[in-house]
Parts: structure tokens; sequence; C-alpha cells
């Protein structure tokens, strides 16, 4: 490993933590680590402070009204009727519950009568389009109940947010942060192929949380990552600069997506 790509190229006490960052191939299925379409690496940089893991479940509020309930209520019993039976009692719920399944007027009149004003205006509203059962709403001063519902619907993928404050204490430092730099820049970036026309995917990243050259054991691993944004500020403290033009500090924050989302039995993995 070359020293170039390491920062700071002396270890103390203070820098026994580290992130350790290589490239896959640049195909999607991924490979050995630091060879193929990765430019250069691994780089070795210090582990700093406030590394965020945020896990996310997506829930969406859905509205079940009369239809999604009777759904609801007869899908819990397709174990004891079997499938053929459970659709055939879900159809017949949906023919009662829609307006084709009104059939003519007198099916409304029905409904009127048999629960009474207030339940009858309601069973009517959920069977006729919007502006005509908020006429009747607005006239009866009653709503029907939506039956709302928290349902899962996906997993959202980690994001992962570094950022490094580099500082060169000498010629070789000042040219590692160049070369850093120019190494997650370079492997951020798809290749063109096809004369153009297409685009290969970008290479994807192993991150590694060590300490004392251990993976650290409180940290979930990371799958592989895509390079989302690279945001590089030279001299964001002050205006200073060495005599031969290099900037005096740079301040390097990368931001990570894993490739795809996680389940349960990666969780219990480690990840």
């Amino acid at each position: 490993m070359a020293l170039g790509l390491k920062f700071p190229q002396t270890t103390d006490e203070k820098y026994k933590g580290s992130v350790i960052f290589s490239t896959n191939n640049g195909n999607r299925a991924g490979g050995a680590p630091g060879v193929g379409g990765g430019v250069g690496g691994p780089v070795i940089l210090y582990l700093p402070e406030g590394i965020n893991f945020s896990d996310g479940i997506v829930y969406d509020n859905a509205n079940l009204n009369l239809a999604g309930l009777a759904a609801e209520t007869l899908s819990s019993t397709m174990a004891n009727k079997g499938v053929a039976g459970t659709i055939n009692s879900f159809t017949s719920a949906i023919e009662a519950a829609t307006v084709n399944g009104l059939g003519n007027p007198d099916r409304v009149k029905t409904i009127l009568n048999e629960y009474g004003s207030s339940v009858g205006n309601l069973l009517v509203q959920t069977m006729l389009p919007g502006e005509i059962a908020d006429g009747i709403s607005s006239a009866t001063g009653v709503t029907a109940n939506p039956h709302k519902r928290s349902l899962f619907r996906d997993v959202a993928i980690r994001n992962f947010t570094f950022t490094f404050l580099m500082s060169p204490s000498t010629a070789g430092e000042a040219s590692a942060i160049r070369n850093i730099v120019n190494f997650f820049r370079t492997n951020a970036y798809p290749e063109k192929i096809g004369a153009g026309l297409a685009y290969k995917f970008p290479t994807t990243f192993n991150i590694k949380l060590n300490y004392n050259n251990q993976p650290m054991e409180d940290a979930p691993k990371i799958l592989p990552c895509y390079l989302t944004s690279v945001n590089t500020v030279l001299n964001p403290r002050s205006s200073s600069f060495f005599k031969d033009g290099r900037v005096n500090e740079t301040q390097l924050s990368l931001n990570f997506m894993e490739e795809r989302p996680l389940d349960k039995s990666e969780i219990r993995e480690g990840f």
C-alpha cells in the first residue's frame, strides 16, 4: 500500500481509528478490492467524529374504506376457507361495496332502510364518486370512517457521510491529499461506452472502520457503496498557502449510498 494514499502519514494515539476505502471491479456484481474498474487506492484516512448509521423502514398511510376493510377481514380467513373460497367471498363483498354492486336505485333505498339514515348514508358514500359522496357528507353532517392503516412498503437504502479536514505538515502529505481527492473524484464518475451512447456503472467502494488495525466491534458493517457526491473545500478556515502555492487546508466531504437495502438476516450478521 502506497504511503501517499494515507492521511495522516504518521500514526499516533490520536489516529488509531481509521476508515479504509477500497474499490471493487467496475461491474455491478463487485469483485476483488482495489482492482479492475477502481482507480488507485486503497485510501486510509483517520476516523472522523460523528459517524451516523441510520436505518429507515418505509410505511405508508392507507385508507381501506369499505372495500378494503372487507378484503382485510376476508384475507384473515384464507387459511380456513382456502384461496378459492376467499376469492368468492371477496368478490361478493366488493359487489356489495361498489357502484356496480348497487345494481339500481332500489339498492340504495334498501341500504338506507336496513341500516338507518346515518349508517345508510355512510355506506352510500363509500359507493359513489367523490363529489357526490362529499355532497351527501355535507348535507348529513356525517362522514365515512376511512379505516386508516399503516402499511409496510419498503426498506430505505442507508447513506453515509464522512467529512475530513486535512492539513499537511510535509510536502509528502500535501501530495497525498491531492491524490486522495483525485481517487474519490475519479471513482465517483461513470465511464462512457458505445461511442458515448451509454454509461458504464461507476465502481463501488468497500468501507471498513478499524481501530488499531482491527475491525471496530461497535460499528455495523457496510455493504458496497456508490459514491454519490464529493465536495472539496480549499482553505476552509484560512487564506494562507505554502511557498509552492499549495493550499494550507483541504476539507473533503463524501456521501455514500449502499447498493441495495438490508434485510433482517444481514442485521444478524453485523450489518
